[in-house]
């Protein structure tokens, strides 16, 4: 799982210490700049590409698990590249600030690299967002593809370049046949994506419940897809690299949650008018974000999705198959889509690479 269980203690609180004045001053500004900004798609991943892998965020605590991470992607039959610094270590993350962001330009700048996957997730992505070249990534285009942590890391770069990023399973995250599909769907072809996030299992079984789609609002909304973990899409209010959902489909997912945290976030969106600004929500799954009480004295995490979007009155559909799973969809932030609540479906409406 890219999930470190110490990330909880680095996060914990962040939606309270963020400025809410700062956030609403903010608004218009991130807006304006956001709908100036040219969509970019970056090149098409092909076999025999050499992609580089880098760490962003949480060091590495086996250095067996960057065999196995590089393992990951080498199945899709890419060459691997480490980054320089992948193996370092300070404190809790993978080298200094300037050292993992270092990686992250150099892997852009380099032509012979052509897309650039993360290990892991944990903590330390947003610590190193100012470090970064834009104007370099801006001018040398390529899928950069992570989740959870990495959050931080898609949401700047497509915010200050307009380059689609992709949300999706980092190198040492264990990824099944569905997810595999997707990532090959999404950025190893050129076709539209179409349908996307659907469940593979049908029938009453367990499987089948856990993954059971859910229109909490009905209707179809349309929009650019931005979103990923929520609490990185919190903590990034009120900074220059601050999620714009204006007329956008915001898709939200989350782990390790208590449901009023989840409530606590959701809240916060809505008082920053990120959540009436967007145009429809897509939400995946909320791994381990029960009332750790057994619920005798809290809503479900059903009950605070219902309560926070319901009166917004514009389409949601909750557990979409992506999020801190093993067949986790790989979700492209910029591109054209389309969510029909109603009819259970989110489609993508264009390929997210040439």
């Amino acid at each position: 799982m890219n999930y470190q269980p110490s990330r909880r203690q680095f996060l914990a609180g962040a939606s309270g210490a963020i400025a809410l004045a700062a956030s609403l001053a903010r608004a218009d500004e991130t807006v304006a700049h956001s709908s100036n900004k040219s969509i970019i798609k970056p090149a098409v991943l092909k076999k025999g590409d050499k992609v580089g892998m880098v760490a962003p965020a949480s060091y590495s605590f086996e250095p067996e698990d960057i065999k196995i991470a590089k393992e990951v992607i080498e199945q899709y039959g890419f060459e691997v590249e480490l980054g320089a610094h992948i193996a370092s270590q300070y404190g809790y993350l993978a080298g200094k600030d300037v050292e993992r962001a270092s990686d992250i330009n150099e892997m852009f700048r380099r032509p012979d690299i052509r897309g650039i996957f993360t290990f892991s997730g944990g903590y330390g992505s947003g610590r190193l967002l100012h470090l970064l070249d834009y104007e370099l990534i801006r001018q040398n285009p390529k899928v950069i593809i992570g989740h959870s942590d990495i959050t931080a890391l898609v949401l700047a770069i497509h915010q200050k370049t307009g380059l689609i990023t992709f949300h999706g399973s980092s190198g040492l995250s264990n990824v099944g046949n569905y997810a595999i599909a997707h990532f090959r769907r999404a950025v190893m072809a050129t076709q539209n994506i179409g349908e996307i996030a659907k469940s593979p299992y049908s029938g009453t079984d367990d499987e089948a419940r856990k993954h059971r789609l859910i229109t909490i609002v009905s209707g179809q909304a349309n929009g650019q897809l931005v979103g990923g973990n929520l609490s990185l899409v919190v903590n990034l209010l009120g900074t220059p690299y601050e999620i714009d959902t204006k007329d956008k489909i915001l898709f939200l997912e989350d782990i390790g949650e208590e449901p009023y945290r989840i409530d606590r976030m959701l809240t916060q969106l809505f008082l920053a008018g990120k959540l009436q600004a967007a145009s429809g929500f897509a939400l995946g799954h909320f791994v381990d974000c029960q009332a750790k009480d057994g619920g005798l004295r809290s809503f479900s995490l059903e009950e605070v999705l219902r309560d926070r979007f319901e009166p917004l009155g514009k389409p949601t559909l909750y557990n979409l198959m992506f999020g801190h799973i093993t067949e986790n969809a790989v979700l492209p932030l910029g591109v054209n889509a389309t969510l029909d609540a109603t009819a259970k479906k989110l489609v993508i409406n264009e390929s997210a690479v040439i």
